[in-house]
């Protein structure tokens, strides 16, 4: 399109010019033929000739011949003169033809005919010289026409030669040129769109395979890497790229490391020695949710380099805060972390344990926050939920495992106690049944009695600062 337009506007103004060009060349050529002829016509004979019936005497032949000789002189090239004649006023401002030098035919005008101009500024001057100011068209072609006074032996005007030269081949001559370039112009969109085509796909093509690449690390393919094969801006981005796989692929690992060994260790209870059967019994447990509110904000403000570093120190920070206080990681993403507690069987405080864990990991994420000197235009913080319930547990010879669906129940309702713990910005809520078992160790508030099966309170323990 810019192409297109630039070859438009640069014909139009090449086009615009030659026209004028062409027209001041043409009104200078019948302009000098009329100024050069006028002289070496005798005005004497010309004022003698005044009755119709003096058409074709000596005197008119001679001036008649004279005029041809101009107009045949002038008859060659792109610009020939076609019709050359006198005319003179009349006392009433009429115009007649006093001189034709055209030969007999329907062209010719005789002494005495009178000459017609469609315009008034057509009309020659008896003063000076002078051209017409733009082309005159009629069913004969395109004209242009020139005016010079004739004078007798006093000095008298006694009429003006007039000039035509027919202007239909120059204009042909610019409309071949004005179809040469467009198919120029043509050719050259087609070149350019070539050359843009060529273009767009030299570049989309990089991008379309660094937005398919990031989809597939999007879907959690970190072992998936690009090729770099170049060294310029995408190629500097794919290297970028393939780092950052690098370091998620690395945090991957180590979560799924972390997950793997607190569940073996937290599953390892050894059952009696002469059982060899395998029962399932019913026992209490604790899961906590805690969710990193402000994450997306966290992620668009810092760079990725230290969005990695970050993630990585505040999952091992909260990974360790579970492990201390006695808790087992289930799974956590890049906005949860979910923590059991009670998995063993033994821990009868397993309550407090979460919600000490809970403070803690909410003073760590201020610290860290504080330490990498984050700001952001909306506070980053925990929203944590804490819910107990009753999970079955396979007992063998071997190894107690809970049962998933069981376990996964009671996270299920932690987690929709965060979100009512979000709508009313609590920070730290439980339920009842998690209430009931602190024995007034931590300061609560009911916040909600109707949206779940259980009773909401916010633990409302101050948190530390740090500046």
């Amino acid at each position: 399109m810019l192409v297109g337009v630039s070859c438009g506007l640069l014909l139009w103004l090449s086009l615009r010019k030659a026209n004028r060009l062409t027209f001041e060349l043409i009104q200078e050529k019948v302009l000098s033929i009329a100024v050069s002829t006028a002289p070496t016509v005798d005005g004497d004979i010309v004022e003698q000739l005044k009755n119709r019936n003096q058409d074709g005497s000596p005197e008119y032949n001679v001036i008649r011949d004279q005029l041809r000789s101009v107009r045949d002189a002038n008859d060659t090239g792109a610009l020939p003169v076609r019709f050359i004649y006198l005319m003179r006023q009349l006392p009433d401002g009429s115009w007649e033809y006093v001189v034709d030098a055209e030969e007999e035919g329907e062209d010719k005008s005789y002494l005495g005919d009178p000459a017609e101009f469609e315009k008034e500024e057509e009309e020659p001057s008896l003063e000076s010289a002078r051209a017409d100011e733009a082309y005159s068209r009629d069913s004969f072609g395109t004209w242009l026409s020139a005016f010079a006074p004739v004078t007798n032996s006093k000095g008298e005007v006694v009429a003006v030669v007039g000039i035509d030269i027919k202007a239909q081949r120059v204009q042909h001559l610019l409309r071949q040129l004005l179809l040469g370039d467009l198919a120029a112009m043509l050719a050259a969109l087609l070149l350019a769109s070539a050359l843009a085509a060529w273009l767009s796909g030299k570049i989309t093509r990089p991008l379309t395979e660094l937005r398919d690449f990031v989809r597939e690390v999007g879907r959690g393919n970190f072992g998936t890497r690009m090729d770099v094969k170049s060294n310029d801006e995408f190629g500097e981005l794919a290297s970028a790229i393939n780092q950052m796989v690098d370091g998620l692929e690395e945090r991957e690992s180590l979560k799924g490391a972390l997950v793997h060994y607190v569940r073996s260790q937290a599953g390892d209870t050894k059952l009696m020695e002469d059982s060899s059967d395998s029962t399932d019994s019913e026992q209490k447990v604790t899961a906590l949710v805690a969710e990193l509110c402000g994450f997306r904000q966290l992620s668009s403000k810092l760079g990725s380099e230290r969005v990695f570093a970050l993630l990585n120190e505040y999952f091992s920070t909260m990974i360790d805060i579970v492990l201390r206080h006695g808790g087992s990681l289930e799974k956590s993403s890049d906005e949860r972390v979910t923590a059991i507690f009670g998995a063993t069987g033994k821990d009868t405080h397993q309550e407090r344990h979460a919600v000490e864990a809970a403070l803690d990991m909410q003073h760590a994420l201020a610290k860290l926050l504080s330490e990498w000197r984050v700001e952001t235009n909306k506070p980053v913080f925990l929203e944590v939920g804490i819910h107990s319930g009753i999970a079955i547990v396979n007992r063998s010879s071997a190894q107690d495992q809970l049962d998933y669906e069981s376990v996964h129940s009671v996270i299920e309702s932690a987690g929709e106690i965060v979100a009512i713990g979000k709508q009313k910005a609590t920070k730290l809520v439980v339920s009842d049944r998690v209430a009931e078992s602190l024995h007034h160790t931590f300061p609560l508030e009911m916040i909600d009695e109707e949206s779940l099966e259980f009773v909401l309170f916010r633990v409302t323990m101050p948190l530390q600062t740090f500046g």
